[in-house]
């Protein structure tokens, strides 16, 4: 015990002071230099003619001579990846890139090559990326920040100044310092020269792109064209300069390996994965890229970026011009006919539930839909508990639309255009590298296993949101988070016909209340009279709903809603029990972990 209160104390001293001395620093620095390649494989007086013809660059540089904000949806993956590419490879001056999560596998790998490759040709590249679940490789890391001067490579909030954290140093570090080690960047932007901008939900690995053979995310991009593209950069800028983001080679692990180590390797050539190949051939023509991204662009009213600062902390703590969460929730509660939000985690704060109420008391009959995952779809059985601890509550007491998404929608060859793809490479047995692949739990299929990851709203068919905000307590009060508002009817239908077509019952199931003989009371009834939080199995009054063959789709206070519908249970498609038992029991007993899920 006394050594365990030791070990604590003395993590509690190291967390905030254990940074590298101003003589390690100068010391790793001047290795860095003298090793750090700078040579240019493109003249710089032909900088330009070295990156590749873009139509997006142009129509960014029309969009600000003209005042105009275009924007265009990105809504399949593997369109998403083309353009982070194009945009990478059309960048003539900088390239910035910050994101939550950057895998090492095929499509991070070369993601992380192509910024290299744009360094080498001259522009000025910078990676920010959140420490806790970005790749982690040292040696990887040391490469990397060898490779060439104008590339530099940052983590955020890197706990005990580590690049890779051991189990212990986790343990001793939500021990000790649970705020400061839990508060993450989960912001995604990308830049290329201030002229085309990219936020919304996805971060870097093949899930995100349509190439995981195991489980694949339904996210959304919108790429920016016009004079926001600069305030996006300039937050960029913001976190960059935070002091909690560190260079990668002043971690004590990175640093430890650039001194201690005599002949350092550098990066070998680059081979993209077979697969990925086509994709490289295609982002260099410019006609392909008018029409996927150019042609399909909105000019919209009004657009508004918004970004939380690189400090936040919670709710309470937090300024007000910094609290991005309150700037959402006041668009919210200018609703008067309809509410849709997408989200894949449905764990509604407190603010949100009394926002909720306010707009019920205001309008009865308000459209309040919400599209999130079911356990079937998630990849996060923890936040998926208190959903579920939550479903009587929304559905019943809020009176929301709630629609769980399939693992395997019906609609999934359109939602991914490599479905067919995906399924040859299953069968193949190709796997995607830094992700742990199973049997899902669900009922085996020769397709990938798919979930929503997609962070959006629409309110009265007029304004929209796409960013990384998650509607949860954890981007109220722990994540940084950043994205765009958008005023335009137009823009903001086409968001909301696409969530309809989500939630439509190929897609999605559907909540409701169980019809009144069939709701089950828990046998401790009387327990959350005295420990209100305390409710053990009191989840016999919701299921989920299948619509009947045959018949046509109602909302569930529809009188006949039970005529259309059949329940389905309260967990779908999930075929393991220990699964389906360790979300009663995680709803059941750790609803204190719910302000962090």
């Amino acid at each position: 015990m006394l050594r365990t209160l030791f070990l604590l104390f003395a993590a509690m001293l190291l967390l905030p002071a254990c940074s590298l001395s101003e003589k390690k620093v100068e010391q790793v620095d001047a290795r860095i230099n003298a090793t750090r390649e700078i040579g240019l494989n493109c003249f710089p007086r032909d900088k330009d003619r070295c990156a590749v013809p873009s139509p997006l660059l142009e129509l960014g540089r029309q969009a600000q001579h003209d005042g105009r904000h275009r924007l265009t949806l990105v809504e399949y993956g593997e369109d998403a990846l083309k353009l982070r590419i194009h945009m990478i490879r059309a960048a003539r001056r900088t390239v910035e890139l910050q994101n939550f999560i950057l895998r090492g596998d095929d499509t991070g790998v070369l993601i992380l090559n192509e910024m290299l490759e744009a360094a080498r040709r001259g522009v000025k590249v910078r990676l920010l990326l959140d420490q806790m679940f970005s790749f982690s490789d040292v040696e990887y890391l040391v490469r990397l920040t060898m490779a060439h001067s104008n590339f530099e490579i940052r983590f955020y909030n890197p706990s005990f100044y580590k690049a890779k954290m051991a189990n212990h140093d986790w343990i001793n570090g939500m021990a000790c310092c649970f705020r400061r080690v839990n508060q993450r960047m989960h912001n995604k932007l990308l830049v290329t020269d201030d002229l085309v901008g990219l936020v919304g939900g996805r971060n870097i690995a093949d899930r995100y792109f349509d190439f995981d053979t195991n489980y694949n995310f339904k996210d959304r991009d919108v790429a920016v064209f016009g004079n926001t593209v600069p305030e996006m950069r300039e937050s960029f800028d913001w976190f960059w300069n935070g002091p909690k983001t560190i260079p990668v080679q002043h971690l004590r692990d990175v640093a430890a390996e650039l001194l201690e180590t005599d002949d350092l390797v550098r990066l070998g050539p680059f081979e993209a994965a077979p697969r990925l190949l086509p994709i490289l051939d295609l982002v260099n023509d410019p006609q392909l890229m008018a029409r996927l991204f150019v042609e399909p662009a909105y000019t919209v009213k009004r657009l508004e970026y918004f970004s939380d600062a690189p400090r936040k902390h919670s709710v309470e703590e937090t300024l007000p011009q910094e609290d991005t969460t309150g700037e959402l929730y006041d668009v919210l509660i200018s609703a008067r006919h309809s509410v849709i939000i997408q989200s894949p985690y449905m764990v509604l704060s407190k603010r949100v539930r009394d926002l909720v109420a306010n707009l019920r008391l205001k309008n009865p009959f308000i459209e309040l839909i919400f599209s999130t995952n079911s356990l079937a779809s998630t990849d996060a059985d923890t936040v998926y508990a208190n959903t579920h601890r939550h479903k009587k509550r929304y559905v019943d007491g809020l009176r929301f639309q709630m629609y769980e998404f399939k693992p395997y929608p019906g609609d999934a060859p359109e939602f991914f255009p490599r479905w067919a793809q995906l399924m040859e490479e299953k069968k193949q047995g190709v796997e995607s590298k830094s992700v742990v692949s199973g049997d899902n739990s669900v009922i085996p299929m020769p397709a990938p296993r798919v979930g929503l990851h997609s962070k959006s709203f629409v309110v009265d068919g007029k304004v929209a949101m796409i960013g990384s905000h998650n509607f949860d307590p954890r981007s109220e009060g722990f994540n940084t988070e950043n994205g765009l508002i958008i005023y335009d009817e137009v823009f903001a239908r086409k968001l909301e016909e696409l969530i309809r077509r989500d939630i439509e019952p190929q897609n999605s199931w559907i909540v409701a209340m169980k019809p009144k003989g069939e709701q089950k009371e828990t046998a401790l009834a009387d327990v959350p009279k005295t420990i209100p939080q305390f409710k053990p199995w009191s989840y016999g009054s919701t299921s989920v709903y299948e619509l009947a063959p045959g018949k046509e789709p109602r909302v569930p206070s529809s009188p006949d809603f039970y005529e259309h519908y059949y329940s389905v249970g309260a967990f779908p498609e999930v075929v393991r029990t220990r699964r389906q038992a360790t979300v009663i029991f995680l709803s059941s007993f750790f609803f204190f972990l719910e302000p962090i899920l």
